[in-house]
């Protein structure tokens, strides 16, 4: 008899367990098909959210101001000033001249022995915005006493000390951090003893040299001159900044403010590329292949149909307005851009872009834009379908984990059963042993 068996000769484990794999094999083949098709659909879900939402970005660029009313600005010389303009800032030629150009007042004070005492007491500074104090109290009242003490105080803010050793000693340089007559520093000096009156500079006394003035800039646009602390002006021309480089008295420039058909071209480019993306999303996700009789995960989809058909029908509402613009409309829905046409309408009509899809109530681009944020928004399609198949998923593992309990207590009875069997078959040897024994015995004393 092989070890592991009984009377019966038949291995009640092995036996058992071939028969629960056995009885478990359809719903094992049920269940695994179930789960191939939710991966299938996961996947397809994720492959339509991350095209839709590369679509709804394009469409956030493309609609902003600054691309679809995008502004560029040529001077005629380039080296007084650099400029930008911000999207639909008003097109048009100005005559700009930089007359003067705005400066950080800088201090130096008289020198200094580095070791020596300056002072004692209390230094009350004012820089622009910016007002504090320093105390200066003996055994801490050096030249770079003062400077970290100021320093301090100061935290980065409206000025900046700094000693410079000379050949006739140290002297201490302050540097407000801005620009302009109002970012002028004063320093004064009280209590004491009085010697720290000799790094004082107001309108009373100054222990100090200027060596840089506050200046403002000055710049004339169309014979309009404006005055600016800073070097940078964003509110002298609407929508345009400027920095100003260097002063050119005498040196007209003429500024023209255009609009951008290359930052625009760009945009469009993108939308197209991401419009086409995600149709090949939707296709991808509910193709069937007639010749291999296989359907993706999604097809026949209702929601995926509808998702289609909106963009379809959104985008063949303004088939003219995009026509201007060079994008024809494909018998499969996608889009192609012709830069050349492109360029021409743009050319014949500089609003073009901003009309068709800039933030305009009724444009293409903010409907599509309201499209987009509802598809992919917490309470949208795509969302609710995620939460479905992950509610599926749920209801398979508890499907699994059940078979699982199912297959082990149909296990243990096949093996109970089994057990029994070989019991009863041993007994059943015994007793036709015995009564073959017995048989055998009567016949000897017969004979």
């Amino acid at each position: 008899m092989a070890l592991g068996t009984v009377g019966s000769g038949i291995d009640p484990a092995t036996t058992a367990r071939q028969l629960a794999a056995s009885d478990r094999a359809p719903a094992d083949a049920r269940l695994a098909k179930t789960e191939t098709k939710i991966k299938a659909e996961v996947s397809a879900i994720g492959s339509l959210r991350s095209a839709m939402s590369n679509l709804q970005s394009a469409l956030r660029t493309l609609t902003g101001t600054q691309t679809s009313m995008a502004r560029s600005v040529g001077l005629s010389v380039d080296t007084a000033f650099a400029a930008t303009a911000s999207g639909g800032a008003p097109t048009g030629q100005y005559q700009v001249e930089v007359l003067a150009l705005a400066s950080a007042q800088k201090l130096r004070s008289l020198p200094f022995d580095s070791s020596a005492a300056i002072g004692t007491g209390t230094l009350t500074i004012d820089a622009g915005e910016h007002q504090f104090t320093v105390e200066i109290a003996e055994g801490k009242n050096t030249l770079a006493d003062i400077r970290d003490a100021i320093n301090t105080a100061a935290n980065g803010k409206g000025l900046q000390a700094a000693i410079i050793s000379g050949n006739d000693g140290d002297h201490l340089v302050l540097t407000a951090r801005d620009t302009g007559v109002a970012n002028a520093i004063t320093v004064s000096a009280s209590g004491g003893n009085g010697g720290l009156s000799k790094i004082s500079h107001n309108d009373v006394v100054s222990g100090m040299t200027e060596i840089v003035l506050a200046a403002d800039a000055r710049v004339s646009v169309d014979g309009i001159v404006r005055d600016s602390a800073s070097n940078t002006i964003s509110d002298l021309m609407p929508g345009v900044s400027m920095t100003l480089k260097k002063a050119a008295p005498g040196e007209p420039v003429q500024v023209t403010v255009s609009n951008d058909s290359s930052a625009q071209l760009a945009g469009v480019k993108g939308f197209v590329e991401k419009f086409n993306a995600a149709l090949y999303a939707v296709a991808t996700a509910t193709n069937y292949n007639p010749t291999t009789k296989v359907a993706a995960a999604l097809n026949g989809d209702a929601m995926v149909r509808g998702m289609s058909r909106e963009l379809r029908d959104m985008i063949g509402s303004d088939v003219i307005a995009l026509k201007n613009l060079g994008i024809t409309i494909g018998k499969d829905g996608t889009l192609t851009l012709n830069e050349t046409d492109f360029k021409a309408g743009i050319a014949k009509d500089p609003t073009a872009v901003s009309t068709l899809f800039g933030t305009g109530e009724s444009s293409l681009g903010t409907r599509m834009g309201t499209s987009m944020t509802a598809i992919l928004d917490s309470s949208g399609p795509l969302k609710t379908r995620d939460e479905s198949l992950t509610q599926r998923t749920k209801v398979l593992t508890q499907q699994r984990d059940a078979l699982d309990r199912r297959m082990t207590l149909a296990e243990a009875r096949y093996k109970a059963q089994f057990v029994a069997l070989d019991a009863m078959v041993t007994k059943l040897q015994s007793t036709s042993n015995f009564l073959t024994q017995q048989l055998s015995s009567s016949s000897t004393s017969s004979s």
